[in-house]
């Protein structure tokens, strides 16, 4: 006998469904982290534009500026574009793993053929 006709199919709980809090909850952070990430950006354009570049240490902030500081202003400029593509590469990771997690909505399983 075949085992598939003889075994009594058993009950499968139904399948996870993100609720729609943890879905806007979800795109709200990736909203907010894509925003930090582009005002970095911007900071480090006008800072290069400018010629001058303010620390964002806490406590009193230097600025540093091309013309009068070069080693600084670049060391500065440096330090602050790895930590936006730092932030940027955690971004875009966090987003290759939702999608990797998140189940495809759209497409439906293909079915067996009996033989």
């Amino acid at each position: 006998m075949n085992q598939k006709r003889t075994r009594v199919p058993l009950p499968h709980p139904p399948p996870y469904r993100q609720s729609r809090l943890s879905y806007w909850l979800t795109v709200l952070a990736g909203v907010l982290f894509a925003v930090a990430v582009c005002l970095s950006i911007y900071m480090l354009i006008e800072s290069w534009i400018s010629g001058s570049i303010t620390t964002h240490n806490r406590g009193p902030r230097s600025t540093y500026t091309q013309a009068l500081q070069p080693r600084r202003f670049w060391f500065e400029f440096v330090w602050q574009s790895f930590w936006t593509l730092l932030m940027l590469a955690v971004g875009v990771f966090g987003l290759w793993i939702y999608c990797k997690v998140r189940e495809p909505a759209g497409k439906p399983k293909a079915e067996r053929r009996s033989r």
